[in-house]
């Protein structure tokens, strides 16, 4: 199973669990882009991916438009090991 598809079921089943209705999720060029006004929500998928990857992930908030008035977060995943490795 690909990684993207791997973690948008993680992401899927974690929301599942906690009751909460799943964003929408899009990889391009292996950043993570997902549809949610939640902060946390937002931190929760960030958790998420750092305790699959055991990587640092930068969380980017992309703020509405006038023609995408929804906020998005992108996720990008460093090549720095949790706990200072």
């Amino acid at each position: 199973m690909g990684f993207e598809k791997n973690m948008n079921i993680r992401i899927t089943e974690e929301f599942q669990e906690k009751n909460l209705d799943v964003p929408k999720l899009e990889w391009f060029n292996g950043t993570l882009y997902a549809d949610t006004n939640s902060k946390v929500e937002a931190m929760m998928i960030k958790n998420i991916i750092q305790d699959y990857t055991g990587h640092q992930v930068d969380k980017h908030l992309l703020k509405a438009t006038p023609t995408e008035p929804w906020d998005q977060y992108a996720y990008d995943i460093t090549n720095k090991e949790l706990g200072g490795k």
